[in-house]
C-alpha cells in the first residue's frame, strides 16, 4: 500500500521528465496554496503586478462579506437583499442576448461544427461548372466570411465586460524568441494570421521552481509574472500552416490559465521551435570532440598501415564513414532535442488550456455575467451605505476601497456599467445631474 505522503511528494517533485505541469489542488497543510505543479504554484491570494479591470471575487461571497461589514441598517439590508431580484432579471436578459447573438454569428465559423451547409454545396457545384477563362482568375485571397467581423466585435465586447485587457501585437512580439526557464523559445510568423486578438486578465505573481548548480540542484522558488487567464482569437490566411491542420475559413478561439508573460507566444499556432544556445553547444561539442578523437586514432592507423600495406584506401574509406556517422549522430541529437522542446510545449498547453472555440464564447458569457453582478453588488452597497448622494467619481473610489479591503487587490472599478444596470432596474436615480442615490419607493 503506497502512503499518501509518498504520493504527495511524487506529485510535487515529479512529472514525466521532472519539468512538467502535473497539477493538483492542495490540502490545508500547504497553507493558502491552491494549485501546485512541478513547474510552479498559484496562491489563493496572489500578489498583483498591476491595477485590475475585473473584480476577483465570487458575487455571492462578496454579498456575504458586505453584509458582515455591518454598515447597513435592518431596512437597508432588506433593500439590499431584495434588490437582486430586479438586478438578476436584467443580468439574465443580457446573458441570454449574448448567448443568442454568439450562437447566431459563430455557428458558421465554428471549426468543431458537425453540420453541413446545403447552400455552400450548391455554390461549390456552380463554381465547378463555371467556364471562365484562366485569365479571369486572380491570385487574391478568398473574401473574408461576413460573420468574422461581427463575431470578433461581439467577443471583444464580452471580454471587456468580463474585465479582460487587450494585448497589443508589440506586447506579443516582445515575447517571441524569449522564453522563461519553463517555456520554449519559439519563432512566430505573424503574416500567417488574417486576424489575431489576444486578451488577458489577472496580472499576478506566480511561483515556479528551478534547480541550479550553485544551489546543488535543490529546488528554489522564483517569482514569475503570470496571466491568470488568456483568450486568443485568430483566423489564418491559409490552411495547413501548422501541425494542427487548422482551417482558414473558421474563427478559432482558445482560453488558457496561468501563462507566464514571457511564454505568451506558446499559445499561437504556426510557431517553430528555436533551439537554445546551450542546447546547441550540448549537441555540437560532444559530436565534434568525438569526431576529432576518432580522426586522430584513424590517422595513427593510416600512417601505421600505409607503411606496410597498399590498402590505405580502405583506411581512408573508414575515415569517411566515421565522419558520416558523427554527422548523422549530430543530426539525430538535434531532432531529439527539438522533440523534447515540442513535448514540453504540448504538455504545458495541455494542462493550461481551459477551453476551445464555442466553449470559449460560452465561458466568456458566464464570466461577463459574474463580473457585472459583482460590479452591481458593490455599487449598490456603496450607494446604500452612504449618508449622502455620491458622484460617479466618489462612488468609484468608494468601491475601489471596499474591494481593496475585501481581497487586497487594486482595481479600476467600471462604475458607469454598474449605474446603467441599476438605473434600468429602477433602483437608483440621479439628482442635481451629477450625484446618485437610492430611488424612493413608489416613484
Amino acid at each position: 500500500m503506497v502512503s499518501n505522503s509518498f504520493i504527495d511528494r511524487f506529485l510535487v517533485e515529479w512529472s514525466v521528465n521532472r519539468d512538467g505541469a502535473t497539477t493538483r489542488p492542495l490540502g490545508s497543510s500547504f497553507g493558502d496554496i491552491s494549485e501546485l505543479s512541478a513547474s510552479g504554484l498559484i496562491s489563493d491570494n496572489p500578489d498583483h503586478w498591476s491595477v485590475e479591470l475585473y473584480l476577483p471575487v465570487e458575487p455571492s461571497r462578496l454579498r456575504e462579506y458586505l453584509i458582515q461589514r455591518n454598515e447597513l441598517s435592518d431596512s437597508q439590508q432588506q433593500v439590499f437583499t431584495e434588490a437582486f431580484g430586479q438586478v438578476e432579471s436584467i443580468l439574465n436578459r443580457n446573458s441570454a442576448a449574448y448567448h443568442t447573438e454568439f450562437s447566431k454569428w459563430y455557428s458558421a465559423l465554428d471549426p468543431d461544427s458537425d453540420h453541413r451547409d446545403p447552400l455552400a454545396e450548391d455554390s461549390t457545384e456552380s463554381e465547378d461548372s463555371d467556364t471562365s477563362s484562366p485569365e479571369d482568375e486572380t491570385l487574391d485571397a478568398p473574401p473574408t466570411h461576413p460573420h468574422i467581423a461581427p463575431t470578433i466585435e461581439l467577443c471583444e465586447r464580452m471580454l471587456v465586460e468580463a474585465g479582460y485587457r487587450r494585448l497589443q501585437q508589440s506586447d506579443i512580439e516582445a515575447c517571441v524568441g524569449v522564453a522563461s526557464q519553463w517555456g520554449v523559445p519559439l519563432h512566430v510568423d505573424f503574416t500567417l494570421f488574417d486576424q489575431l486578438v489576444v486578451y488577458s486578465r489577472g496580472d499576478i505573481v506566480g511561483t515556479r521552481f528551478r534547480r541550479r548548480l550553485r544551489t546543488m540542484y535543490q529546488r528554489e522558488p522564483v517569482e514569475v509574472p503570470v496571466y491568470q487567464r488568456m483568450v486568443v482569437l485568430f483566423k489564418l490566411h491559409d490552411d495547413d500552416v501548422s501541425e494542427e491542420q487548422l482551417a482558414s475559413d473558421c474563427l478559432h478561439l482558445r482560453m488558457f490559465k496561468n501563462i507566464p508573460k514571457l511564454d505568451v507566444d506558446m499559445l499561437l499556432p504556426g510557431t517553430q521551435v528555436r533551439i537554445s544556445k546551450v542546447d546547441r553547444v550540448k549537441i555540437i561539442v560532444p559530436s565534434l570532440g568525438g569526431l576529432l578523437m576518432s580522426l586522430r586514432k584513424l590517422a595513427h592507423f593510416i600512417f601505421l598501415f600505409a607503411a606496410i600495406t597498399l590498402y590505405s584506401s580502405m583506411m581512408l574509406a573508414g575515415l569517411i564513414f566515421a565522419s558520416i556517422g558523427y554527422i548523422v549522430r549530430s543530426v539525430v541529437s538535434y531532432f531529439q532535442t527539438k522533440n523534447r522542446y515540442l513535448l514540453n510545449l504540448a504538455k504545458n498547453l495541455y494542462y493550461q488550456k481551459l477551453d476551445t472555440n464555442a466553449g470559449v464564447g460560452y465561458r466568456l458569457i458566464q464570466q461577463a455575467r459574474q463580473q457585472s453582478e459583482a460590479e452591481v453588488t458593490l455599487a449598490l452597497y456603496g450607494i446604500l451605505s452612504s449618508d449622502t448622494p455620491l458622484s460617479s467619481r466618489k462612488l468609484r473610489r468608494h468601491c475601489e476601497r471596499m474591494i481593496r479591503e475585501a481581497v487586497s487587490v487594486e482595481v479600476d472599478f467600471q462604475v458607469e456599467r454598474s449605474l446603467k444596470i441599476l438605473s434600468q432596474a429602477g433602483l437608483v436615480e440621479q439628482v442635481d445631474g451629477e450625484n446618485w442615490r437610492m430611488k424612493t419607493r413608489g416613484c
